[in-house]
């Protein structure tokens, strides 16, 4: 009987996963360290976050008007919000002040640029990098971008051990997310 439980058991978690994975089918794409003043051309700003005052899962992402790929956050779609046709200097600057809009101080920002799968460029990814004395990882977002038939599937979350030291904090300054 007990050996018949650990089975189902291992058989659940292996299905679990399975079924996670399922979800992020595609090429996973590369993000590399990018100077902001070398951004040229016209981008569609995605914001997402930035919806109450704590929330950390906060980013912009910078999509080429040229790409090739649209580009979508897996998230419902009031998280974010889109504009289109910036040109890159507004982008940069909008997209800085956006990420630096939590209660938590923003320590600097980091700009990474996203490859498609050929080396080209799809966008950017501005990104917030907080105080390591109110967030034990200054850098507490994991952000994946999946290139997929219909185009590129950005997936944003927050590290597990920063979201729960930030529930378990007391002074109810959590992630604000049910995950």
């Amino acid at each position: 009987m007990k050996r018949e439980k650990a089975f189902l058991s291992a058989a659940a978690v292996v299905c679990l996963a399975l079924f996670m994975t399922s979800c992020m089918t595609g090429t996973r794409l590369n993000t590399f360290a990018a100077d902001p003043a070398e951004v040229s051309g016209t981008y569609t700003l995605l914001l997402h976050g930035c919806k109450y005052g704590d929330q950390i899962d906060n980013v912009a992402i910078l999509v080429d008007e040229h790409s090739r790929y649209p580009v979508d956050i897996y998230d419902i779609p009031l998280s974010y919000t889109v504009k289109k046709g910036i040109p890159a200097k507004e982008a940069i600057a909008e997209a800085t002040a956006f990420v630096a809009c939590s209660t938590f101080r923003v320590w600097q920002t980091r700009v990474s640029r996203i490859d498609d799968d050929s080396g080209g460029t799809i966008g950017y990814e501005v990104r917030p990098l907080y105080f390591p004395l109110e967030i034990s990882n200054p850098d507490p977002l994991q952000i994946s971008y999946f290139l997929r038939k219909d185009g590129v599937r950005v997936y944003i979350r927050i590290d597990s051990t920063v979201e729960r030291d930030l529930e378990g904090a007391g002074d109810n300054r959590s992630s604000g997310h049910e995950r």
